[in-house]
């Protein structure tokens, strides 16, 4: 288990409304770090990060990966979800539970109270 110090700041650390519609949660994800990254290996096991082609032929300068019902893409076709990863023909892996209910605490504490990341 990795030795986690005191953050010298923290009690400066609070949430600080950046715009309309847009708060600043610092620290806001620290109870829950080690278990989100053991959740982002593990979906990046099942859905490896990869560079995509922009509809050009151009490759993008950044990796990424999806989960979930859909997922990103983009290719010599077009940019667009797609149900299935186009490299493995799988399904992508689900979201974990916990990255739902993190999101949706974060939106209500930033006033949107009725965000949800599940289809109603």
């Amino acid at each position: 288990m990795p030795i986690v110090m005191d953050d010298l700041f923290s009690a400066a650390r609070v949430p600080e409304k950046l715009g309309p519609g847009a708060l600043f949660l610092p620290g806001g994800a620290a109870a829950l770090q080690e278990k989100l990254m053991t959740q982002v290996e593990a979906v990046l096991a099942q859905a490896p990060l990869r560079q995509l082609m922009t509809p050009g032929g151009r490759r993008f300068s950044v990796r990424m990966t999806n989960c979930g019902a859909l997922g990103w893409h983009s290719d010599a076709a077009g940019y667009r979800y797609e149900s299935c990863d186009p490299l493995s023909g799988k399904a992508w892996p689900p979201m974990p539970e916990e990255w739902i209910t993190f999101a949706q605490e974060c939106a209500a504490q930033a006033g949107f109270e009725t965000f949800c990341l599940r289809p109603v």
